[in-house]
């Protein structure tokens, strides 16, 4: 039995408070809209239509896109296998989903997101130890105020129920937008970007790590987290996106 340090965040698993009373009255004053699309929703609680999700393309392990990228991440060696459920299309509903997770704080998406991947890992019969969130860095953290991929994070352990690890590993530099730059710019954008916080092996150490993410593009950002975290002595790490982008 490891015990954990103090000084790592291990988050406890708490049920959302729902505003019984209030939504009603907000309901009536502002109707509830797909976040979307912005058609009306019949049910207030329900943040996305059901036409919306539909319209999404889903992951395969045939789609060469899944293809494509779970190659790239294996090809460094520090990245065993992949799990991702959506295709993120420019101007799609995806796009106009996870835009609100992260800049809206719709954190409710990212537990539904996170649903969606344990649902996946299940069926790929993928067990780990740990859960990871890839950390932003500090300025980006003050700004938006929480992690998004930690949400997703929380989705995930609800259903599997394995523990979240959310700072043993901390982004130390500021990149710039990935969105217009190139495999090898991406890669070189991240060199160095992440490290362990002090005596993270005591937790890391022989452990089996799911590395999440919202979206992954290139994979760069993944791997160079992953690379971080296998230096603490983890034995291996699968990455889980609720997305992959070309």
């Amino acid at each position: 039995m490891i015990t954990l340090l103090p000084h790592f965040d291990i988050i406890e698993l708490r049920p959302l408070n729902i505003t019984t009373f209030t939504r009603p009255f907000l309901d009536f004053l502002y109707p509830p809209v797909c976040i979307a699309c912005n058609k009306p929703l019949p049910d207030g609680s329900q943040k996305v239509c059901i036409d919306c999700w539909e319209a999404i393309p889903l992951i395969t392990k045939h789609l060469s896109l899944y293809q494509e990228t779970r190659m790239k991440l294996l090809s460094d060696g520090n990245i065993s296998d992949l799990v991702a459920c959506f295709v993120f299309e420019k101007e799609g509903p995806f796009q106009h989903i996870v835009h609100a997770l992260k800049y809206k704080e719709y954190k409710s998406i990212g537990l539904d997101l996170g649903m969606y991947i344990a649902k996946v890992l299940k069926e790929l019969n993928l067990e780990v130890d740990i859960l990871i969130p890839v950390p932003l860095h500090r300025i980006k953290y003050r700004e938006r105020g929480y992690n998004q991929s930690e949400f997703i994070a929380r989705g995930i352990a609800s259903i599997i129920g394995k523990p979240i690890v959310s700072n043993a590993v901390r982004r130390i530099r500021y990149t710039q937008t990935q969105t217009n730059l190139n495999i090898e710019e991406r890669h070189k954008n991240l060199e160095n970007a992440f490290e362990l916080i002090p005596h993270s092996s005591v937790i890391l150490s022989r452990k089996k790590c799911l590395l999440v993410d919202d979206v992954i593009t290139t994979g760069a950002t993944t791997n160079s987290c992953a690379q971080t975290i296998l230096s603490a002595g983890s034995v291996e790490i699968i990455a889980a996106a609720a997305a992959l982008a070309e």
